[in-house]
């Protein structure tokens, strides 16, 4: 088995223009399917009902918004080290090979440190002074 081999020579697809503004795509095969809403109320998850990521409408409750950050809220409060990982992680890139999203796939957007870069673009906005001060210019500073 040669993997080190077909590892390199993996092409990433760069995104053109603004990583912030890019376009999710949906690929079958790419994607993780929902739950059905029965399992869901098994479980005790909240919001259970039927939709796929190929649907227009999710069916998000209409304080979707308020729920993702009551959540990160919670945890930074709880987990010492989740915010220590939003402030400290340097953006090397060092974990993309070791990710398996990124190595099936050979997206960008796929890659570790993007997604995390994501969360910490909320944090920033959200959980610091300077963000609740200056809003959004602070979520897109880098």
């Amino acid at each position: 088995m040669k993997m080190p081999e077909k590892l390199l020579s993996i092409e990433p697809n760069n995104p053109e223009g603004d990583w912030r503004e890019a376009k999710a795509e949906f690929r079958k095969g790419t994607i993780c399917y929902s739950a059905a809403p029965k399992n869901v109320t098994y479980l005790g998850l909240p919001n259970p009902r039927p939709w796929q990521p190929f649907d227009a409408d999710w069916k998000l409750p209409p304080d979707w918004k308020q729920t993702i950050l009551d959540g990160m809220k919670e945890r930074l409060q709880k987990y010492r080290s989740f915010r220590l990982f939003m402030e400290i992680c340097v953006r090397c890139g060092a974990c993309a090979d070791k990710c398996h999203f990124y190595i099936g796939s050979g997206d960008p957007k796929n890659m570790p440190v993007l997604r995390a870069e994501l969360m910490r673009s909320v944090y920033r906005r959200y959980f610091t002074l300077t963000g609740r001060l200056f809003g959004s210019l602070v979520a897109r500073a880098n």
